[in-house]
């Protein structure tokens, strides 16, 4: 499952500026990160949830592991979360989109190695 082809598909129809520009400069990012390696979203069932202008959610389950990222219409509150368990990853998608992506990543690998 490519992540960024599915993120990207819901991000052309979101009609929040922000919402879109956030989510749309993250995709980018996780599209460089990943190169073309799409096997920590392999076997997950996706979920896209919106309630614009507020809030935009890309959602990955794979069994009890959630793949989360929550774009807010204020950028200051828009978060990444890796669930399974006990195990609980949260971070901020911030300004520095690069360093937010790599932790991003680093937890879902994290997780994905422990289920």
């Amino acid at each position: 499952m490519d992540p960024v082809y599915i993120m990207r598909s819901y991000i052309i129809d979101v009609g929040t500026y922000s919402l879109a520009e956030q989510a749309g400069m993250f995709c980018e990012v996780l599209k460089e990160q990943l190169e073309g390696d799409f096997g920590l979203f392999e076997g997950t069932a996706f979920t896209y949830w919106a309630d614009e202008p507020y809030e935009i959610d890309f959602i990955w389950d794979a069994g009890d592991v959630r793949i989360k990222l929550a774009f807010m219409g204020d950028p200051d509150n828009s978060v990444w979360s890796v669930i399974g368990g006990k195990n609980r990853f949260r971070g901020t998608i911030g300004r520095d989109m690069n360093e937010s992506c790599r932790r991003f990543l680093e937890s879902v690998a994290a997780l994905s190695k422990d289920q």
